[in-house]
């Protein structure tokens, strides 16, 4: 009886987080006073933790990045609360402390539970998709829940290299919720071609180069080229449903031909471990159907004509802000000040918040010490031994952030810490008082932007 309760009461804050992370992913880029209220609830869990065991060279610089932050907002608008990134982004070396304070089980656990809600906004997006193409006749890149395709699409791309990881052999296994996982693949490849998020796409054959290059280290090149074919052959099938979709909807003068592929898509979905054993017994067929990858690649591109273009108008982007990077290297220009300070200058008026290039954004705004210690934390992530898929995973989401945004948004970000985020390998044990300290600074914090957002709403 003693041991069910245990298990209950373990099981209970994973579950918590997990339901708290849904509003993080329908608030966008992020709502301060949402995510005041979480990082509340966070320290609130935090402080029942007796001990954390978290790699210090990751969270010390990055939490000097939040300090540094606070800085430049105190510079420019007198409190560390205005900025509207800047306060939001503290949420992340809390919830990396709070996950160290976890023991592994419950760490698993609430990597689960947090897949289960990607897929329930994948699936949400997609019959969002479905929905407008039948009422309206037409449909557009998907933004879905997140309301951007772009952030859509590496929030998906996150979520997929995570839910690989959690189906490996290197996971904690939960009955039914580790049997149903599987299925959640294609629920989240299918709604990533809605996207056409090229920059997406691009990172996740970055992360999946990752994994072919640690497996040919491995093993064989025969058979890394195998593995290779497998995963391919896989994402292929799932993509390309939903290039099919897209394009029956958008592109067809019958749009209703879209409820056809969902229904072949919730059919694939149910025979999806079966494919899987198919291929595994059938290496031919799971290259053919990668080598279908190419088509569908090409596919996505002719899809979106406008792509070069935008990409060019990006580096533009990136030109301009890394002409503020030497302007204040200390503090930078300050939090949300550089689309004000592109209004006036003489480039061109992007009319955006966020550069697209997520480091020479932290640099121009916050300054380059920001900068550098965001670095630091960066390249000790990549240093660790961390398992295939995770850092797979985050050199798809680092990919991403070069390109764009990615980082400023809070449900990508928290999705990426908890998923992928490993606190306990090659970590510090951190002891009660330092615990509770930490957690007593952060709710502070959380209390100033709470106060903040009252006071001016």
């Amino acid at each position: 009886m003693k041991t069910a309760s245990h298990s209950l009461s373990g099981c209970l804050l994973p579950a918590v987080i997990a339901a708290a992370l849904c509003p993080l992913i329908l608030a966008g880029v992020g709502s301060t006073l949402i995510v005041s209220l979480f990082g509340l609830l966070l320290c609130a869990a935090g402080f029942s933790r007796r001990s954390a065991q978290i790699d210090l060279r990751i969270f010390r610089p990055y939490l000097l990045y939040c300090l540094v932050g606070m800085l430049s907002c105190v510079n420019v608008y007198r409190n560390i609360s205005a900025g509207s990134y800047v306060s939001r982004q503290l949420l992340f070396p809390a919830l990396y402390l709070l996950t160290a304070a976890l023991d592994h089980r419950q760490h698993a656990f609430l990597k689960q539970l947090c897949l289960l809600c990607a897929g329930g906004a994948a699936a949400v997006s997609t019959g969002r998709f479905v929905l407008d193409a039948l009422l309206y006749g037409r449909a557009g890149r998907l933004g879905g829940v997140l309301g951007n395709p772009n952030a859509l699409g590496i929030f998906l791309v996150v979520s997929w290299f995570a839910l690989m990881h959690c189906i490996s052999e290197e996971e904690e296994r939960f009955g039914r919720l580790s049997s149903f996982l599987p299925y959640l693949e294609p629920v989240l490849l299918v709604p990533l071609a809605l996207t056409l998020s090229m920059g997406s796409f691009l990172a996740m054959a970055a992360g999946i180069l990752v994994v072919l290059i640690r497996k040919k280290r491995q093993s064989s090149l025969r058979e890394a080229f195998r593995y290779g074919c497998r995963i391919l052959a896989k994402v292929s099938l799932a993509v390309g449903t939903g290039v099919l979709l897209y394009l029956s909807a958008a592109r067809t003068g019958a749009p209703w031909c879209c409820l056809l592929l969902l229904l072949y898509a919730l059919a694939m979905t149910l025979c999806w471990k079966k494919l899987g054993i198919f291929f595994d017994r059938y290496p031919k067929a799971a290259a053919l159907a990668a080598v279908g990858g190419f088509l569908v690649t090409a596919v996505i591109i002719l899809s979106r004509p406008s792509s070069p273009e935008t990409f060019l108008e990006r580096l533009e982007m990136m030109r301009n802000g890394a002409g503020y990077l030497l302007r204040n290297p200390v503090l930078g220009i300050g939090p949300d000040q550089w689309r004000i300070w592109n209004r006036f200058d003489a480039d061109k008026y992007f009319n955006t918040w966020y550069i697209h290039n997520s480091l020479i954004h932290v640099g121009a705004e916050l300054g380059m010490t920001a900068l550098i210690l965001l670095l630091f934390a960066s390249v000790r992530i990549f240093r660790k031994d961390l398992k295939p898929w995770s850092k797979a995973g985050f050199t798809a989401f680092f990919v991403h952030t070069l390109l764009d945004a990615t980082f400023f948004h809070t449900g990508i970000m928290t999705l990426t810490v908890i998923t992928l985020g490993e606190p306990r390998l090659r970590g510090k044990t951190l002891g009660n008082r330092t615990v509770k300290l930490l957690f007593g600074a952060f709710a502070l914090v959380f209390l100033c932007n709470l106060y903040y957002c009252i006071r001016i709403g």
